[in-house]
């Protein structure tokens, strides 16, 4: 009898024992860790999941640390928002050529107005040209030499070349381009002395707010002599002679 319950005895504990030896077979594997998972750079290169890795910081990429707002601040020209060409009088180096180009300008066309014109108020326009004109001049260019600064002596080829084309008429013709040139060159000319107001050397915003008055006097008598009516949008000589 106690054989009998010993073989019944083991041969349960084999029937358990081969039980659980197939249920450990037929269980499926352990899933393997997710690559990404691994704690270090190396072991994510290894396993393939660095594609899906942050940008390092300090990447060069434009995405990588802007927005889309900032990206396009980026791409855009630094130099977008600079003050336009009429604030080249605020530069003194830049005003003193310019003018003194131009008041060489006026002189040298108004002296020719004395002699040429048959009109009156033509030659009255330029004597005043002549004697305000030469005076500043000679202010601006004694108050540029003290500072250093280039004044020309002689006019450049581009102004030369509107005096001379000017001088070359004569007449009623004379008297048109002429007037048309003092009314382009003094609304220019204003402009100027405006911009000079807010120079960088305080001696050369001083002459501008003391000759100011003076050029827009100049700029509406200018606007009632022969050709002046007809001076907007005709640049036939403007070119060169925009300045006082």
């Amino acid at each position: 009898m106690k054989t009998f319950k010993s073989a019944t005895v083991l041969g349960f504990c084999a029937l358990v024992a081969l039980t659980t030896a197939h249920a450990g077979q037929s269980s499926p594997p352990s899933t393997s860790p997710d690559p990404a998972a691994a704690s270090s750079p190396h072991q994510r290169s290894v396993t393939g999941s660095g594609s899906s890795e942050a940008p390092a910081e300090g990447s060069s990429a434009p995405s990588a640390a802007l927005s889309p707002h900032q990206q396009d601040s980026v791409r855009s020209d630094p130099n977008h928002h600079r003050m336009a060409a009429d604030h080249d009088g605020a530069d003194p180096a830049t005003f003193v050529t310019k003018a003194a180009q131009g008041g060489m300008t006026e002189v040298a066309l108004s002296k020719a107005a004395s002699t040429k014109s048959s009109e009156p108020s033509v030659k009255k326009f330029a004597d005043q040209m002549v004697q305000d004109h030469q005076r500043a001049n000679d202010e601006l260019s004694a108050i540029a030499k003290k500072k250093g600064l280039n004044v020309p002596a002689s006019l450049d080829a581009e102004h030369q070349a509107v005096v001379q084309k000017i001088n070359n008429k004569s007449g009623g013709e004379f008297d048109q381009a002429y007037g048309r040139q003092m009314s382009m060159d003094h609304a220019k000319t204003v402009a100027l002395f405006e911009g000079a107001t807010q120079s960088t050397d305080s001696d050369l915003a001083a002459f501008a707010k003391k000759t100011l008055p003076t050029l827009k006097e100049h700029k509406q008598m200018a606007g009632k002599l022969p050709g002046a009516a007809h001076s907007a949008g005709i640049g036939e000589s403007a070119k060169g002679t925009d300045k006082m």
